[in-house]
């Protein structure tokens, strides 16, 4: 495990906010110097401490059904199988479990037909997939890649130095959210405007 402090954390939180933040910005909303931010985040993605990706909304880019499938595998044979899932392209997630299931794996499929031919050609041809058990997303309640990294901070242990930092870090990070909360309802008000022409 790769030791992070408050900064890094900081810094995280933010991004998971608006990935869209430059360093300078980082900088400024936790008055830390730019090539401090750019080192660390440098680290992070180096020791693969974080990733910095576009996230897609599937359902706006065609992608219309989202399964959940248990796989219940033959005796020494998860490996292998996670290693054939894991090529799939239309499967997202894949994790080895202990329950019901030995896999639960995420997937997405352009329409019915495409999510047919994975449920009974794809995982059919599987050598040690022995049971699958299929839900059906209907509606996607919550989708959050954030993890409360400023929020879930124990800061009786820091200096004053660190605390200053995170109260400012925090204070931020709702800052930044109001922001982003109030673009995204522009966005959103300008798509439907935009239909109803």
């Amino acid at each position: 495990m790769t030791d992070i402090d408050v900064i890094d954390r900081c810094i995280i939180a933010l991004l998971q906010v608006d990935g869209r933040l430059s360093h300078a910005e980082i900088g400024r909303r936790l008055d830390i110097p730019e090539p401090t931010v750019r080192r660390r985040l440098k680290r992070m993605v180096d020791d693969d401490v974080m990733q910095v990706v576009a996230v897609p909304n599937p359902h706006r880019i065609g992608y219309e059904i989202h399964a959940i499938i248990g796989a219940k595998i033959q005796p020494g044979r998860i490996d292998d199988v996670v290693m054939l899932l894991t090529a799939m392209r239309q499967v997202r997630y894949v994790g080895i479990t202990a329950g019901t299931y030995d896999i639960v794996i995420e997937a997405l499929f352009r329409d019915n037909e495409d999510f047919r031919s994975f449920l009974t050609v794809t995982l059919g041809k599987i050598e040690g997939l022995r049971e699958t058990e299929t839900s059906y997303v209907l509606e996607i309640a919550k989708r959050s890649y954030r993890i409360g990294l400023a929020a879930d901070i124990d800061d009786e242990q820091m200096s004053i130095d660190e605390r200053q930092l995170l109260k400012r870090c925090r204070k931020e990070l709702g800052m930044l959210e109001e922001e982003v909360e109030l673009l995204h309802a522009a966005n959103g008000r300008a798509i439907q405007a935009e239909r109803n022409t």
